[in-house]
C-alpha cells in the first residue's frame, strides 16, 4: 500500500494544488496547456516514489513492470483521459460533478492497477498526510465547486474567497492534532467564529460551502486523530 498512497498523494498534488486556474483553462485551449498539466504529474510521483522505482510492481501476464514503467503507463493513460475530457467539454458535454467525479475514478483506478498493494506494506504515515493536506485545501475547493455549480450556477471562487476557506479548513484540520482538550476547544473556537462572519456577512460564503468544505476537514480530522492514533 506504500506505492498506491504515495501515488495518490502525487496525483493529488498535480491534479489539485499544482493545477492552478492558468493552467485547467490552458489544457483545454491548447495541447501545450494539456502537455503541461500531464507531466507535472511524474514530476511529482518520481520524488515522492524514488526509492521504489527500480522495483517491479506489477507482472501483468507475467511481464515484470518496474516502477519507471508504471509511470509511463500512468502518464499517457492521464493525457488520454484529460484528452477525452477536455475535448469532450469543448464539444459541449457538461462539466459536471458526475463528469469530475468520474474523470478522478479513471485516474484513481489506474494508480490502483499498477500498484503492489498486497506486497507493500505502509512503512510511513507522512502519505496520509500529504493526502488529507490536499484533500481538506484545493480538493476541498474543487469539489465544493462543482457541488455548488450543479445546484446553483455559480463561479469559480474569487481568489481571496478561495485562500480564506482553504486556510480556514486547514485551521480545522490542524485542530485536531493538538492535545485533548485544546484540540475539541479550538476546533469548536474556529467552526463557531466562522460561521459568525459568515451569518453578519462579513464574509461572502454560501452556507453550502461552508458546511461542505467543513465537513471534509472534519472528516479528515477524525481519520487523522483517531484513525492513524497520531504515530507519525
Amino acid at each position: 500500500m506504500e506505492i498506491f498512497f504515495r501515488l495518490l498523494f502525487g496525483h493529488l498534488l498535480a491534479d489539485f494544488t499544482f493545477q492552478t486556474n492558468f493552467i485547467a483553462d490552458w489544457k483545454r485551449r491548447s495541447y501545450l496547456g494539456l502537455f503541461v498539466h500531464v507531466f507535472t504529474h511524474p514530476a511529482c510521483y518520481i520524488p515522492l516514489l524514488w526509492p521504489f522505482l527500480g522495483d517491479v510492481w506489477v507482472s501483468p501476464f507475467g511481464i515484470p513492470l518496474t516502477g519507471w514503467v508504471c509511470l509511463v503507463i500512468i502518464t499517457i493513460l492521464h493525457f488520454v483521459e484529460d484528452w477525452f475530457r477536455v475535448t469532450m467539454v469543448n464539444r459541449g458535454w457538461p462539466d459536471n460533478t458526475a463528469f469530475y467525479t468520474w474523470d478522478q475514478f479513471i485516474h484513481i483506478f489506474i494508480i490502483w492497477l499498477v500498484s503492489p498493494l498486497k506486497a507493500q506494506p505502509m512503512m510511513t504515515q507522512w502519505p496520509y498526510l500529504g493526502i488529507f493536506f490536499v484533500v481538506v485545501t484545493h480538493f476541498a475547493t474543487v469539489t465544493v465547486y462543482f457541488i455548488e455549480k450543479d445546484i446553483y450556477g455559480g463561479e469559480y471562487p474569487e481568489t481571496n474567497e478561495k485562500y480564506i476557506s482553504i486556510m480556514q479548513r486547514l485551521v480545522v484540520w490542524m485542530a485536531f492534532f493538538l492535545p485533548s482538550p485544546w484540540w475539541f476547544l479550538v476546533l469548536l473556537f474556529v467552526l463557531v467564529s466562522f460561521g459568525r462572519h459568515v451569518w453578519t456577512r462579513r464574509l461572502e460564503f454560501t452556507w453550502s460551502s461552508v458546511v461542505l468544505g467543513n465537513f471534509i476537514a472534519i472528516a479528515c480530522g477524525l481519520i487523522t486523530r483517531f484513525g492513524l492514533k497520531n504515530h507519525f
